[in-house]
């Protein structure tokens, strides 16, 4: 090989590692937006959503059963044995309603001193 056919491959090479380094870069920031408070706010919604059976856009105790229920009930701002989304958000930025961390003792932060 020529000094400049040797020199074109590490060209090459160099702009081949730039453009899987720039790539994978983008793939990852694309993968930690999911788990960040919009991503989070999403998948709420869509298990709210799911929850809906009857899609009335309301959660009640027949929806959910018992022990979900009793954890989101203190979102019902009007007593009328039903939550709708709306009413989840208000409670969750209220702060009457805090994330389940992966063991079910809600609203503990993983490496907390009481977790």
């Amino acid at each position: 090989m020529t000094t400049i056919t040797k020199r074109r491959m590490g060209v090459v090479g160099v702009l081949v590692a730039v453009a899987v380094f720039a790539i994978g870069a983008t793939a990852y920031a694309d993968g930690k937006d999911k788990g960040g408070k919009e991503g989070c706010g999403k998948r709420a919604e869509a298990r709210f959503e799911k929850s809906d059976a009857n899609s009335d856009g309301f959660l009640t105790e027949a929806e959910v059963g018992d022990k979900k229920w009793a954890r989101i009930k203190v979102a019902d701002a009007n007593n009328d044995a039903k939550v709708s989304l709306a009413e989840m958000k208000q409670a969750k930025a209220d702060g009457k309603l805090k994330h389940k961390d992966k063991k079910g003792k809600k609203g503990k932060k993983k490496g907390s001193a009481d977790a």
